[in-house]
């Protein structure tokens, strides 16, 4: 199986072929990126049909953006970049902006017992997240929830690996602190606004 980082490699060169012309690879790429971006957008939108909307955004932003891709620079990045701008704009547009992530991150790794479950959990994932900022939430949803190492989150991000990891340790204890307070007492949700 490819590491991580020779499947961005491979999507990298699938990225340089397709700005030469080549539509065959072009179409590769787009499913490829597809997969990824369905995982990306797991963590990010509850409803299946706003994700399946979302990413065709997403993908036409591909489309049209594919000629800044320069292939001297990470693959990663670029895409994700992309996918968080569009993200981010869907959510302004559906006026979902206050309906963002809360529940303890460990809680997510039990299996869900009935057809709502994943839905409840994602909801309390998203009044959890809620009290981050888009970075914190970009780089804590990459290190928690999807499992990708510090240097993983720090090649796609941009961030150097000790940024990386100070910034994961600062939004578990915002997370904490807008919902248990100082003296791990259990509180009412407190949002920031950003």
């Amino acid at each position: 199986m490819a590491s991580k980082k020779e499947i961005w490699d491979q999507l990298a060169s699938k990225m340089k072929k397709a700005q030469a012309g080549d539509a065959k690879e072009y179409q590769l790429l787009l499913h490829q990126c597809a997969e990824i971006l369905r995982a990306f957008l797991r963590t990010r939108i509850g409803s299946q049909e706003d994700r399946e909307d979302l990413l065709q955004e997403i993908l036409l932003g591909i489309h049209k953006a594919r000629d800044s891709f320069r292939p001297d620079r990470p693959f990663a990045p670029w895409l994700f970049s992309i996918a968080r701008y569009k993200t981010i704009d869907y959510l302004r547009k559906r006026k979902y902006q206050d309906r963002i992530v809360s529940v303890e991150v460990d809680t997510i790794s039990q299996p869900a017992k009935t057809e709502e479950e994943p839905w409840m959990v994602m909801d309390g994932l998203q009044t959890w997240l809620s009290v981050l900022d888009e970075r914190q939430r970009e780089v804590l949803t990459l290190a928690k929830l999807q499992g990708y190492s510090t240097r993983e989150i720090s090649e796609q991000t941009g961030l150097s690996e000790s940024n990386v990891k100070v910034i994961v340790h600062r939004s578990i204890q915002k997370i904490r602190k807008a919902f248990w307070g100082e003296d791990g007492t259990r509180t009412g949700v407190k949002t920031s606004k950003r």
